[in-house]
């Protein structure tokens, strides 16, 4: 990492990684519910059963999927912009083609918000 370009990369890399470990927890969690949704009914259990385990799953994904919001929304955007504010490219962020352009300021106010 001795130059700004090499740095940009690797923080692209762990920025996608952890975008990626998001929705791979998302995906899992979600699967979770419904496996336990599924055994609930196949076995006639009772709802009252699993009350507590499908509400503290669908809470943990809910939680995850403001961890998407707050990576993919806020840390995405706000790092891309201070690339371009520091000079860097498109492919200075480790991909060989150019990323969408990022949103002129007024719409960012809102998502960012």
């Amino acid at each position: 990492m001795n130059d700004l370009a090499s740095s940009s990369r690797v923080v692209a890399t762990d920025l996608r990684r952890a975008e990626r470990s998001i929705n791979m927890a998302a995906r899992d969690t979600a699967q979770f519910l419904l496996t336990t949704l599924d055994v609930t009914e196949t076995h006639k259990l009772s709802p009252a059963i699993v009350h507590r385990t499908v509400k503290a799953t669908v809470s943990a994904l809910a939680a995850l999927v403001e961890s998407q919001e707050q990576m993919a929304l806020r840390a995405h955007l706000s790092i891309e912009k201070v690339g371009v504010g520091l000079g860097l490219t498109e492919t200075d962020w480790g991909e060989s083609l150019p990323k969408p352009a990022i949103e002129p300021q007024e719409s960012l106010a809102v998502v960012v918000a």
